[in-house]
């Protein structure tokens, strides 16, 4: 292979099992592929794993997001150009499928290509040869089309943006990628193997090589926060897992990852409550009932001035964090949003001896 092998699917699933099974026969033709799934599913790790198995693993693999190239360079980038074809144009460049002969060239996005450019790609896909820019004649070109994309393609073609000769020429082969909210027995293994990899880059930017990252002690997540991730929907799915598991690392500094370092919404979340005079919500733990301040409202008949009352409720917040907490004033500061230092002057204010 020209390059290093692409990571396995990690997941335990039957639907990821599916996936995989569906890899492995999906490998052995040379019809083209659509990948299916939401934004953060592994689309082109799928795709990537495709060509591994395939008979075209000793060839290159090309990936090319049709989204990101501007409309009038896009000719120029898929199929190459002469020197002299255009202003800049000082040398014969090979495009997107000379670079991919022999192998896979994974279109990306592809439903975001304009309708100019389909119509090229399809010929291309049609004759099996294209024609640099400035070229009189055409090459040929032995690739294998895989597409991807988050986007219903059917949907595309009835709402006139996509091609349906095209469509149909793409989508030979389908291979649907499940959210991540659809497997919730995936994202251990996934939080695992996604620590292990960011541990490994991490020793490797530091400059300890191979040998220091597999001496470097993986980091470990609590089980509350394992939990939490999930019960989280997930919508960026496993790039949003990622996302979040290098925040927590960071924010860890070394000890165990917490909810509170992952900095998500939990989606279990209780509404505010309703406001209630006299009362306050407890703020810690699942939905709690209003809990009711003992004694007068501020101001009546001069018995406790306003000050003096939102002591008490600030006191009775904190007092709650910490019994939450276990009495650790650390957990109880990150619990609250605030600095360990900004609770401690805190509770020598309201507390004094």
């Amino acid at each position: 292979m020209s390059a290093a092998a692409p990571p396995d699917l990690v997941g335990v699933s039957s639907a990821m099992e599916a996936v995989r099974r569906a890899i492995t026969k999906l490998a052995r033709s040379h019809s083209p592929v659509v990948i299916t799934g939401e934004s953060g599913t592994g689309k082109e790790l799928a795709a990537r794993l495709l060509h591994r198995h395939s008979g075209r693993s000793d060839g290159p693999f090309v990936a090319v997001n049709c989204g990101a190239i501007p409309e009038t360079l896009l000719e120029a980038e898929f199929f190459g150009y002469r020197k002299g074809a255009f202003t800049g144009a000082d040398r014969d460049r090979d495009g997107f499928f000379q670079a991919a002969r022999g192998g896979t060239l994974l279109l990306d996005e592809v439903a975001d290509l304009p309708l100019g450019m389909q119509v090229k790609l399809l010929r291309a896909i049609q004759e099996k040869a294209v024609r640099r820019v400035g070229a009189s004649v055409e090459e040929p070109v032995d690739v294998r089309i895989v597409s991807a994309t988050h986007q219903q393609l059917a949907d595309c073609v009835a709402a006139g943006r996509f091609r349906h000769d095209l469509y149909y020429r793409l989508e030979v082969l389908v291979l649907h990628l499940p959210p991540l909210r659809d497997r919730v027995e995936d994202v251990a293994p996934l939080v695992q193997a996604i620590l292990r990899r960011l541990t490994v880059q991490k020793a490797a930017a530091e400059g300890g090589g191979e040998g220091a990252a597999e001496a470097t002690e993986q980091p470990r997540i609590t089980s509350s926060a394992l939990a939490f991730l999930q019960r989280h929907p997930f919508p960026g799915n496993v790039r949003e897992l990622e996302n979040r598991l290098e925040r927590a690392l960071l924010f860890a500094e070394g000890r165990p990852i917490e909810v509170a370092d992952l900095g998500m919404p939990d989606p279990n979340a209780c509404p505010p409550p309703a406001v209630v005079p006299g009362a306050i919500a407890a703020p810690i733990g699942a939905c709690a009932p209003a809990v009711r301040l003992e004694g007068p409202a501020p101001g009546a008949g001069g018995q406790e001035s306003l000050v003096q009352y939102l002591d008490r409720v600030e006191l009775l917040v904190i007092n709650r964090a910490l019994e939450a907490a276990g009495n650790n004033r650390t957990a109880a500061a990150r619990q609250l949003g605030i600095s360990f230092r900004s609770l401690r002057h805190r509770l020598q204010r309201l507390t004094p001896s």
